[in-house]
């Protein structure tokens, strides 16, 4: 986390160097991003950045946790103007508003993008780690809301039900990466509603042979 001579800062001065971490994260990965440019770009001493950030992986952590905090309000707020859908189209409304989300910030979506392909370990870890802070509230909220509907067993385990709806966004990630290169949400949209549908119905309805279909299913099939 930035240190409290940070924080102290006017708020311009800051969002100067937030736009310019988030400007060299986007169009680089990890060992590649300059701290020299960032503080070019922000028109601080290098001295100075030491006095606000302990070292790059802090400025970095810090950088894609906001941005992973931007996504979750967004989400958060979609889904508040939709608060009678099952929790199953609920989790399909939020990827499919990934795509919304990318053509509203393009900025954070490349962050996005660029951190898919992120190869430094610790970098990596260190970000899944405070992202799966601010998703597991959201999500474990979701699932309570989804209990006290009566659309999901209580016996349920919230938390590992969560840790399952979390990871579907690297699966997600993945998919696109091995298919195309790359995950952008914008540019494979029909590609991204076809996977979740096939995610979704997984997760609600399992893997065991039926001879009839379950209601997700229709659902879904219905959508395509």
């Amino acid at each position: 986390m930035p240190t409290e001579t940070f924080f102290n800062l006017p708020k311009e001065k800051r969002e100067l160097i937030i736009s310019a971490a988030m400007q060299e994260f986007a169009q680089a990965n990890y060992n590649t991003a300059s701290i020299n440019q960032i503080c070019k770009q922000s028109k601080i001493p290098k001295g100075s950045f030491y006095q606000y950030f302990s070292d790059k992986l802090d400025l970095y952590v810090y950088i894609m946790t906001l941005a992973i905090e931007t996504k979750i309000k967004f989400f958060a707020s979609a889904l508040n103007e939709l608060p009678t859908l099952p929790l199953s189209e609920q989790i399909r409304i939020l990827f499919l508003k990934g795509v919304e989300f990318a053509k509203a910030h393009p900025l954070y979506s490349a962050l996005g993008e660029q951190f898919s392909k992120e190869d430094y370990e610790p970098a990596k870890s260190a970000v899944i780690k405070e992202g799966d802070k601010e998703s597991e509230s959201f999500f474990l909220h979701m699932i309570q809301k989804a209990k006290d509907k009566g659309e999901i067993d209580r016996n349920v385990d919230s938390l590992a039900f969560s840790l399952l709806l979390q990871s579907m966004n690297t699966t997600i990630n993945q998919y696109m990466l091995q298919q195309f290169g790359d995950a952008s949400y914008e540019r494979h949209e029909q590609d991204i509603r076809q996977f979740v549908d096939s995610l979704l119905v997984i997760i609600f309805n399992g893997v065991g042979s039926r001879k009839n279909k379950s209601p997700v299913e229709e659902h879904y099939e219905k959508q395509t």
